[in-house]
């Protein structure tokens, strides 16, 4: 669901008015043109009347819980969406198209002059900050100089902005400290291709962040694409740290200075990063998880294990790795 803190909400469109200008491969039965659509949803959890998008055989399983009304899809996985009497949009760049459409019902809310917001009677707003309307900063916080807090997002009880912070289209809880220069609810990166050029994907999803929340300087903190980017209570993120569009950190994990964590990653609670360490995109990290510093994670990694290198393996199995090299090294001298 959008959330009207953060977003201007428009529709239902007709399915018809959605694709007018799209270069569909088959073209629609008359029958369907008339559907309405409420909503752009996450093909896992998308409900009736929304539309999705199915790009990827390998996500066969989030489809079977799909019930969305429409579907943007190829020609060779058109018959997986028939299956689920979901009308299928038949086009060579889905995700693209889908981008495009879902524009249309969402526009985040920006900055404006005056702004009403709600702020407790204990909390410290520095005079150079900027706060947008229907914001909320609980008892005893503190926004410092020349930091903006967007529309509708919640400050909660003696957290901390220093200065130059950017918080939008998210929810922060108590007792956290975000440094200074760190940007929270910001796009994410993403992009596709279609008969009209490049086109972004647009973010119309949140951040939720837990309490006692620490994030370094210059860390980013991306809203989801269609749903949230959350960060357990008790996370200690250091400073030039990326976390992706749609990633899940759990409570307890501590997260050391470059590392890149990419989209749709779920880390699980107490795991350890290790300096500049990068996540490729969609794995799931167990809780318990230690990764040392430099290693590139290609893998799901099980609970309580100890990885490290590129590609990062079992700690065991890179140490025999280095040990063996270092033979053949000798042996060649």
């Amino acid at each position: 669901m959008i959330d009207s803190r953060f977003y201007e909400i428009a529709g239902p469109f007709s399915l018809g008015e959605l694709i007018s200008g799209l270069e569909i491969e088959k073209q629609l039965d008359e029958a369907f043109l008339g559907t309405l659509i409420s909503a752009p949803g996450r093909l896992a959890t998308a409900q009736a009347s929304q539309i999705t998008f199915f790009t990827n055989k390998r996500r066969k399983a989030d489809l079977t819980a799909c019930e969305a009304a429409a579907c943007f899809t190829t020609q060779n996985l058109a018959s997986h969406v028939l299956e689920r009497e979901i009308i299928p949009i038949i086009s060579k760049a889905p995700r693209a198209h889908f981008a495009r459409i879902v524009s249309r019902f969402a526009t985040k809310k920006e900055l404006g002059g005056e702004a009403s917001f709600k702020k407790s009677s204990s909390a410290r707003i520095h005079e150079t900050a900027v706060i947008g309307a229907d914001a909320e900063v609980g008892d005893n916080a503190y926004i410092g100089p020349y930091s903006i807090v967007g529309p509708g997002v919640t400050i909660g009880a003696r957290t901390i902005l220093e200065g130059h912070s950017y918080i939008q289209c998210a929810s922060i809880g108590s007792d956290c400290r975000v440094k200074a220069g760190a940007q929270i609810g910001g796009d994410g990166f993403g992009m596709d291709a279609d008969e009209k050029g490049f086109v972004n994907l647009p973010h119309i999803g949140r951040v939720i962040i837990g309490d006692r929340v620490y994030i370094g300087s210059q860390s980013c903190v991306d809203r989801g694409f269609l749903g949230d980017t959350s960060v357990g209570d008790d996370v200690k993120i250091d400073n030039l740290v990326q976390v992706a569009h749609n990633c899940s950190i759990g409570s307890g994990t501590m997260i050391a200075g470059h590392v890149g964590i990419s989209g749709s990653c779920i880390i699980g609670k107490n795991v350890r990063l290790g300096g500049a360490v990068g996540l490729a995109d969609h794995l799931t990290i167990g809780d318990n998880v230690q990764i040392a510093a430099s290693s590139g994670v290609m893998n799901d990694i099980p609970d309580g294990e100890y990885w490290g290198g590129t590609p990062a393996t079992p700690a065991l199995e890179q140490a025999r790795i280095l040990a063996a090299t270092r033979r053949l090294i000798k042996k060649k001298k």
